[in-house]
């Protein structure tokens, strides 16, 4: 198994990354990679990650949010 790293390490076996990451992407790719959706995508994740209890660390600096 895999061992995450990183901010949200805490939270990826409770909520699968995965369609947050698909979602990401196309988002990024139709808008010529806009920063404001990365983060509004990084937000939502960590804000489902702590609806199911999830420790979340520090990932706005990391992603320059």
């Amino acid at each position: 198994k895999k061992s995450f790293q990183g901010p949200f390490r805490a939270c990826h076996d409770i909520v699968k990354p995965h369609d947050f990451c698909r979602n990401c992407l196309s988002d990024l790719c139709l808008n010529d990679g806009a920063r404001l959706i990365l983060c509004q995508v990084l937000e939502t994740y960590a804000a489902t990650c702590r609806k199911h209890g999830a420790m979340v660390h520090d990932w706005r600096t990391l992603s320059g949010c």
